[in-house]
């Protein structure tokens, strides 16, 4: 099923639950942009083509939304002998750390 949220976008309230058009089930989906996600896809996106150059591929918007996902990665990430990988793999895992993301998850 696809649910049109382009023609409707111009109504006034368009993002109001009460809104005609709205579907309960996107209730929530709106905001995802606005989560405070621990890090951009512009950065996530940087981080994947680091990754690449030591032969790992990263699907860097699944790191936004699979936290055990975006756990393995970082860590290997750390652990890796490229400076500025490690280096930015570090800073994202703490942001990650900061957010919560790795709350219920074993190191």
């Amino acid at each position: 099923m696809v649910i049109d949220l382009l023609s409707q976008a111009a109504a006034p309230d368009a993002d109001a639950p009460g809104a005609p058009w709205f579907d309960a089930r996107l209730d929530g989906l709106f905001s995802l942009g606005g989560l405070g996600a621990p890090a951009s896809l512009n950065e996530l996106q940087r981080f994947a083509r680091l990754m690449q150059t030591q032969g790992q591929g990263v699907e860097a918007t699944r790191m936004l939304f699979d936290a055990p996902y975006a756990h393995t990665l970082l860590q290997n990430g750390r652990n890796s002998a490229c400076a500025p990988l490690a280096e930015m793999a570090e800073a994202l895992y703490q942001r990650y750390q900061n957010a919560g993301q790795w709350l219920g998850l074993v190191n």
